[in-house]
């Protein structure tokens, strides 16, 4: 029996790790005039005026984060509406206590931004997921089978996220 792994309060010190579209970069906190934040190797380098403030710390992973999330989710849903003759109004992201991600009937697409820290295999099935209610507003079977048609794996990413959607945390 797989058991849920829990959420890990991030202490935002050198050495500690952040996962980034399923992979894990250790933070490495350098001093620097301008703050910024990049991922290079395996390293997620937070440049800051001063290494000992974790509030600034926290704020800009959590700005990083969720700017590359919605860039991300963007273009990927984009991507996909367009391969799939779908019409998506808007993709936004925002923090959501208990999902992943919602559609509008007006096809306004909203994603959780911590989904940027799953791999891109359960990020693609929350897409999909969400873009096909616009075929089917609702969980019908008629709506699954859609979903399955287009990412055959719906088992293993619903499962993913069960087990592992409390790490996505910082």
């Amino acid at each position: 029996q797989q058991k849920i792994l829990p959420s890990i309060k991030k202490k935002y010190v050198n050495d500690e790790i952040f996962n980034y579209l399923g992979k894990g970069y250790k933070l490495q906190i350098t001093k620097g005039i301008k703050s910024s934040i990049k991922i290079e190797d395996n390293l997620l380098i937070a440049r800051v005026k001063n290494i000992e403030n974790t509030i600034k710390i926290k704020k800009l992973i959590n700005k990083w984060f969720h700017e590359e999330s919605a860039f991300y989710f963007k273009e990927k849903t984009f991507l996909y509406a367009k391969k799939n003759n779908l019409k998506v109004a808007s993709v936004k992201v925002r923090e959501y206590r208990a999902r992943w991600g919602s559609c509008s009937i007006n096809g306004n697409i909203t994603f959780n931004w911590r989904l940027i820290m799953a791999p891109p295999y359960i990020i693609k099935y929350v897409i999909i997921h969400e873009l096909t209610h616009l075929i089917e507003h609702n969980h019908s079977p008629r709506y699954w089978e859609h979903v399955k048609k287009a990412y055959p794996n719906v088992d293993v990413a619903k499962n993913w996220l069960i087990y592992n959607g409390k790490t996505l945390s910082i």
